[in-house]
């Protein structure tokens, strides 16, 4: 992905899990959209992105490798699914 518009689109592809209530998942997604613009950008991401639902860490990967475009050792991850 090489485009805003094609990141939103790939973020919007996914589904609001169980117990997002729509603020928190818009959130969410304004999120990820935030990491992949510095991404594409070639800017480091400063924020904290710790402890998210698991949609959020699918929504950072590149769709073609399924690399996170974040230094894996800047977040962690809920251990659960």
């Amino acid at each position: 992905m090489t485009t805003l518009q094609e990141v939103k689109m790939h973020i919007d592809s996914f589904a609001r899990p169980n117990g997002y209530n729509p603020y928190a998942w818009n959130v969410t997604k304004k999120l990820a959209l935030e990491v992949w613009e510095s991404y594409l950008q070639n800017r480091p991401f400063r924020r904290p992105v710790n402890y998210l639902c698991q949609e959020f860490y699918q929504m950072i990967r590149r769709p073609e490798d399924g690399e996170f475009i974040l230094p894996k050792n800047s977040f962690r991850m809920l251990s659960n699914g």
